[in-house]
């Protein structure tokens, strides 16, 4: 338990400090605007002016192009479970149903509102289930504090 909720945030704290350092020591001493570039790009802005760019950048695409990979597929294998009653196992046309549905539902979101839309639509979806992390969270608590009484 200790390995998916300390060391994740640790990783991510390590990774915004390091590239947000580089990203602030680059603007200040005037090497380069990472300001200038877009959200998107100024990743790949800072690893441009460090030895190796160019690689790094390459590691950076692949990374990202894993991770969205995964998530998909993740996403595909409990969509396709809970459309099957369960099915721990779901069948590959199931899960290959889901994969095009998330595909078409992505393009079309980009298509009518590009990134701006995408990004708007993602915050009204998130505020709804942040309300119920938070519950999950209360809940986990009550939980542990009862089997915390339970066991003494």
């Amino acid at each position: 338990m200790l390995g998916v909720l300390i060391v994740p945030p640790i990783v991510c704290f390590i990774f915004f400090a390091v590239f947000g350092v580089s990203a602030l020591n680059l603007e200040q001493n005037g090497i380069a605007e990472i300001s200038a570039f877009s959200l998107e790009t100024s990743t790949f802005g800072v690893l441009a002016e460090y030895p190796l760019g160019t690689l790094m950048s390459i590691i950076t695409l692949f990374v990202v192009a894993i991770f969205f990979i995964t998530s998909a597929d993740s996403a595909t294998f409990v969509l396709g479970m809970l459309s099957t009653n369960g099915l721990l196992n779901p069948t590959n046309s199931v899960k290959i149903l889901w994969g095009l549905t998330q595909s078409a539902v992505a393009a079309i979101v980009v298509y009518f509102g590009g990134t701006q839309g995408l990004q708007n639509m993602l915050i009204i979806a998130a505020l709804p289930f942040s309300i119920v992390i938070l519950l999950m969270g209360a809940s986990f608590f009550k939980i542990a504090n009862a089997d915390h009484k339970h066991r003494k």
